[in-house]
């Protein structure tokens, strides 16, 4: 029997840190590099079925790769479920040594409907002779150490209580939950294993979620953040009214929500049941802010005016309503494909389903800590992630205003900025004398005390702006070439001292005809355009929740190449779900959306992945999710396989994966549950180079990537 061993590196999302001019070794970090990933042909096993339990099955099966009986002892079950699709069983086991969980070890192995074991993946320590090296600090004291390290000035709080390994401190001023130390086992690249502590910090002001790894020396190893923070940079114009349609929750329950969605008293701004808790927070205290009608019938029927603000008295009614649907759409659907108790979902109560309890989503509707954003925190299984969702600047900030029309424009973040009185002036057409003659990029004659119209294209914005500076110009507008899209322009030169805005294609034609030269103003809007509301755009609901997927059924996803996969898996999710391929087009009021470009025919690869920034790289990520559906769609799959598929691969998926161990991951999945389905995966994942032999590795704040855009000889 053939047996496939596959070892992967992954994106390394812990950041170590060490003090003083004696070092001791840097632990051993339980991410890819290090991780073991057996599988099974299609067909075959790594070990024949027997009357064992699953646990004691794997451990008889990785004796025989070469682990220790004392590593072998070591491990304990963890999690175990069996698969409504397909039968598989999936075990999930820890690693205690001396009583101590060692950090960041795990085994993950799935078990078909006939028993045989078919997938493991093993990053576990190595068990030695001499145990676990006592910690010579306390628990105290790692708390101490990791809060002079994310919070400098924070004073350690007392113990409040102890149980087994972990002790729990009163909340300090700013924090969303006590902190937590829990005693733990640390790997350390020397093969000793030592007493050392884990941290886990939760601020109110962000929504930041750290666990921190602390050894028994004191020395902060590393910190892993666990709050993935979406930061779309949008403007919006006047929003549009948008229709509402009323629809009808599960009742008295479902498959997914057997207690139904609801459960206590609910106001109108403040909604909870068992999988989720949505709630106004406009005052950013991370609690339900006060007011709002009771709502004793279950009908949550407030009508949306969108071309009012959203903090009228119905838009806030609106805004929560809608968060509190879609996440339990959210938790519905993904539960009738995997996401369930036993995989860490988000629940009160589990009905003895597996998995920790008391855990339903925190959603803050319209959170008044930020604007222009989106984040969501996910601890781990039984602690209640925290969604915060919010407004979104207006679209618009500038105008360009001639005769009697007002044009929309957007500034710049180079140059000074405008202000209600603005600047008024002779409005010329660039000339250049190129034959090109509106991009100025090229010098200018004199415009001297004349505001310069030029068009997008051929050059950048900063030298637009400056080759009309140097002509005298005192402001300028570009108008794009491409659309009505308009955006803040971008661009450094400290250099500039003009301001300059930014108007659609229609805008600029219209301005040309005006005709020129004409005498305008280009000025700071005022009222400032109306913001838009991430809380009814499903595309942000919906990424967001992707990111607590991710964490619980993954784990680790922090870093340049797993953050990127991170957000573009939660991109595919929205897309998938909604059958859209761009992102956000509400929230940003563009029909492109708030990514670079559409995800169909996305035009960068893998190859194209530096670990420069997490949103660029992950769409990626996003593009390859939208392809999969694209050719199940054309092969006439339904849209509910393509997610059985994805979320069921990641039961496969070793913690901080690259591409390919995503890619690899459904592959094990539809091997074992819908063999038609490979080389749909395959063709997607080449297409956007992440084919046969394609390999990502992180090296210190970087990727270094491999792609390849070959398929395997069966689907050629």
């Amino acid at each position: 029997m053939r047996r496939i061993l596959i070892v992967s590196l992954l994106g390394v999302c812990l950041t170590a840190f060490a003090s003083g001019e004696k070092k001791d070794p840097d632990p051993a970090r339980f991410e890819a590099a290090g991780a073991r990933v057996y599988r099974a042909e299609p067909g075959r096993a790594l070990m024949a079925a027997t009357k064992a339990a699953p646990a004691d099955s794997v451990a008889r099966f990785l004796s025989g790769k070469g682990l220790s009986p004392a590593t072998v002892a070591s491990l304990r079950t963890a999690a175990e479920n069996r698969a409504a699709r397909g039968g598989t069983t999936h075990v999930r086991m820890e690693q205690r040594v001396g009583g101590l969980r060692v950090a960041d070890a795990y085994v993950k192995a799935t078990f078909n409907a006939r028993g045989e074991l078919i997938h493991v993946i093993e990053n576990v320590a190595a068990v030695p002779a001499a145990g676990v090296a006592p910690a010579s600090v306390n628990e105290a004291q790692a708390l101490l150490a990791t809060l002079a390290h994310l919070y400098p000035g924070v004073p350690t709080p007392a113990l409040l209580t102890r149980q087994g390994n972990v002790s729990v401190f009163d909340r300090p001023l700013g924090f969303h939950e006590p902190p937590t130390v829990e005693r733990v086992a640390i790997a350390m690249d020397d093969g000793s294993l030592r007493a050392g502590f884990e941290v886990e910090t939760w601020s109110e002001k962000n929504n930041v979620l750290h666990y921190t790894l602390v050894a028994g020396d004191g020395r902060v190893l590393a910190s892993e953040l666990r709050t993935n923070t979406d930061q779309y940079k949008v403007f919006t114009e006047n929003p549009n009214v948008t229709p509402q349609t009323v629809v009808f929750g599960p009742g008295s329950g479902n498959a997914e929500s057997p207690a139904g969605w609801l459960a206590g008293s609910q106001k109108s701004v403040n909604i909870g049941g068992n999988n989720v808790h949505a709630y106004l927070d406009t005052d950013a205290n991370n609690s339900p802010d006060p007011g709002g009608s009771p709502i004793t019938n279950q009908k949550f029927l407030t009508g949306a005016d969108l071309t009012t603000s959203p903090s009228t008295t119905q838009n806030r009614e609106v805004a929560v309503t809608n968060l509190f649907y879609l996440n339990n759409v959210m938790h519905d659907t993904l539960y009738s494909h995997g996401f369930d108790e036993a995989a860490g979902n988000f629940q009160i109560n589990n009905f003895g389903q597996g998995g920790l309890g008391n855990d339903p989503v925190n959603a803050e509707a319209q959170d008044g800590s930020g604007v222009d954003n989106a984040n969501f925190a996910t601890p781990k299984d039984g602690q209640s992630p925290r969604m915060q969702m919010y407004l979104w600047t207006g679209k618009g900030v500038d105008q360009v205003h001639i005769g009697s029309t007002d044009y929309p424009a957007q500034g710049a973040v180079f140059g000074p900025p405008l202000d209600a009185t603005g600047i008024t002036a002779e409005i010329v057409l660039a000339n250049d004398g190129t034959g090109t003659t509106s991009d100025a990029c090229e010098a200018l004659p004199s415009v001297t005390g004349k505001i310069v119209l030029a068009d997008r294209g051929t050059c950048t914005f900063v030298v637009k702006v400056k080759n009309a500076q140097n002509a005298g110009a005192v402001g300028v507008i570009i108008a794009n070439n491409r659309g009505d899209s308009i955006f803040t322009m971008g661009g450094t030169d400290a250099t500039i001292t003009i301001p300059s805005v930014f108007v659609g294609l229609t805008s600029g034609n219209a301005i040309k005809a005006t005709p020129l030269p004409a005498t305008g103003t280009i000025r700071l809007t005022n009222p400032p355009p109306l913001q838009r509301d991430g809380d009814v755009d499903s595309d942000i609901v919906f990424h967001e929740y992707g990111h607590g997927l991710s964490w619980r059924m993954i784990g680790k996803m922090s870093g340049p190449m797993s953050g990127a996969i991170g957000e573009g898996n939660s991109d595919a999710f929205a897309v998938i779900l909604d059958e859209d391929d761009v992102v956000g087009e509400y929230s940003f009021n563009d029909p492109l959306g708030l990514r670079s470009a559409p995800y169909t025919n996305y035009p960068r690869t893998y190859g194209d992945i530096v670990g420069s920034e997490v949103h660029l790289d992950g769409e990626v990520y996003g593009a390859i999710g939208w392809r999969l559906f694209q050719l199940y769609t054309a092969a006439g799959i339904p849209k509910s396989s393509l997610l059985d598929d994805l979320v069921d691969g990641m039961n496969y998926t070793p913690a901080g994966p690259a591409f390919e161990d995503m890619r690899d991951g459904i592959l094990q999945s539809v091997a074992i549950n819908n063999p038609s389905h490979e080389c749909l995966v395959w063709q997607a994942f080449a297409q956007y180079g992440v084919g046969v032999g394609a390999k990502g590795q992180v090296r210190g704040s970087t990727v270094v990537v491999t792609e390849s855009f070959a398929l395997p000889s069966e689907c050629q």
